[in-house]
């Protein structure tokens, strides 16, 4: 699949997904610093209208935020974050595979398992379809400017039983 497919088929999959109200991603990434007590005034930082707005700075900034977000915020949140690094995909503006390393994980381990289906329990076929094919775009990738043994890895494991469009 090509990039521009890619980017498109997640944008159409992701389309509508409502703004989480309380864990934001600002708020988020203080909670990465162990910042518990100013939930409000980072929330201030935030973007709010659709996801597909979210200003790179933003993303940029909040590389740590994606794990500590809700299944509300991980819906909003996670595909900005794929189309942002599908966008700058080769460029030195992408430090590290955060969202990549996010979305690894390796059926079979109880707690692990039960994490995962939390994180991702609000997705929709089409959306757990958009993440799978987001996973094997980093694991096709030819030029190894991602972790490609990690998002093949992740592929196997677990995101290739969406790649069809089924749920769980």
């Amino acid at each position: 699949m090509e990039r521009a497919e890619l980017i498109e088929l997640i944008e159409a999959a992701f389309d509508g997904v409502p703004q989480p109200p309380e864990l934001t991603l600002h708020v988020a990434e203080a909670h990465d610093d162990y910042d518990y007590d100013r939930d409000a005034e980072h929330r201030r930082k935030d973007h709010i209208g659709r996801w597909q707005d979210v200003p790179w700075e933003h993303i940029e900034r909040c590389t740590c935020a994606l794990s500590y977000l809700d299944p509300v915020g991980m819906r909003y949140y996670l595909p900005a974050h794929m189309v942002w690094y599908l966008k700058n995909f080769g460029s030195t503006r992408v430090k590290f595979d955060s969202v990549l390393y996010l979305l690894g994980y390796e059926i079979g381990d109880a707690s692990s398992d039960s994490h995962f289906r939390d994180t991702f329990s609000l997705f929709s076929a089409n959306q757990l379809r958009a993440c799978a094919l987001f996973v094997k775009y980093c694991a096709e990738d030819e030029t190894n400017w991602t972790d490609v043994e990690f998002a093949t890895q992740a592929y196997i494991h677990t995101w290739s039983r969406f790649e069809s469009g089924g749920g769980w």
